[in-house]
């Protein structure tokens, strides 16, 4: 009798420690997400939910096959870091659909931010791609890029430059940043429709970003402009050109309502035949109505037409630029 009960305590006690395990929250990323591999491209299989980055192998192009990939929240914790990223130094992304769902507003920092595109350290292609709600709510935390690129590093020299096309993408509803690259890139970005930040009561947006010794073009794009609406001494943009190297912003409509549509930062670079117009009345809270400041040096800037802002140019600014008559636009 005394040897069958301590066998039932046994097993009560091995039962009871399984159930534990069973039910106790996950502390492992998981995804849904399949590929079928067909050379060198995955091709995702059809929509799908990821609490972990999906990795593109070195050389690899993800083909999205027109499908959705949704980051979610980890059953213990919440996401962190992009929802695609490379693992090698060549990567490319196309025709996906990136997106969030409640995610958890929780600040970040490092590999640990929010982005939805990323390639680091890599050239490639991110091409053909919507990418829709990378944000964490009513946030101010500084993360929540839409598409970024950057490689180290970051100060102003090229030793190992990665080339990048960023083309022909849909941005909407990010948290900090539409498109952004920074360091050692050589950019194009261009045939993209980039909107507002959805959190521009909390931070200073950016719809593009180009810094910290960053090379390339921004051309034929449609941005619309964002405003911070904070009481401290902040601005937020449609483009950002900060400590960047020579770059070209040229042939872009730049809208919306901007605390400043072209703020530059940086010299040596040219920024010709821009259309930015502004929209709507400005935050109460809002110090600054600029439609291109140009505080950098050696930088050819003609042939603008801007309309609306408070103050059409500040700063080095001569050549055929033009203000149209008019306030913002209703």
């Amino acid at each position: 009798m005394k040897t069958t009960i301590v066998k039932l305590i046994g097993l009560t006690l091995i039962i009871a420690a399984m159930m534990m395990f069973l039910n106790r929250p996950s502390v492992f990323a998981s995804t849904d997400c399949t590929f079928t591999i067909n050379g060198n491209t995955m091709v995702l299989n059809g929509d799908c939910i990821t609490d972990e980055s999906i990795l593109v192998s070195d050389g690899f192009t993800l083909d999205g096959n027109g499908y959705t990939i949704t980051a979610v929240d980890p059953p213990a914790g919440h996401f962190t870091g992009a929802v695609i990223t490379n693992v090698g130094t060549t990567a490319s992304i196309k025709n996906v659909t990136v997106t969030t769902s409640g995610l958890s507003n929780v600040c970040d920092a490092g590999n640990n931010r929010l982005r939805g595109i990323m390639l680091e350290g890599a050239s490639g292609t991110i091409s053909h791609n919507t990418v829709i709600g990378i944000n964490q709510g009513a946030s101010g935390c500084q993360e929540g890029n839409a598409i970024e690129v950057r490689n180290a590093p970051f100060d102003g020299t090229h030793p190992n430059t990665m080339v990048v096309d960023v083309t022909h993408n849909n941005v909407v509803a990010y948290q900090k940043t539409g498109i952004v690259a920074n360091g050692d890139v050589a950019v194009t970005i261009e045939h993209n429709a980039i909107s507002a930040s959805a959190t521009q009561e909390n931070l200073a947006a950016n719809s593009v970003q180009l810094g910290y010794g960053a090379l390339g073009s921004v051309t034929h794009n449609n941005i619309e402009g964002n405003q911070w609406m904070g009481t401290s001494d902040w601005a937020a943009t449609a483009v950002l050109v900060y400590a960047a190297g020579e770059v070209e912003v040229s042939n872009n409509n730049i809208r919306g309502n901007s605390d400043i549509g072209l703020y530059i930062y940086a010299d040596n670079g040219i920024y010709n035949n821009n259309r930015i117009f502004d929209e709507g009345a400005d935050h109460p809270n809002s110090s600054y109505d600029y439609g291109l400041g140009n505080w950098g040096t050696n930088n050819i800037v003609t042939n603008n037409k801007v309309r609306g802002f408070d103050v059409p140019y500040d700063g080095d600014v001569d050549g055929n630029n033009k203000a149209i008559p008019g306030g913002p636009i209703d």
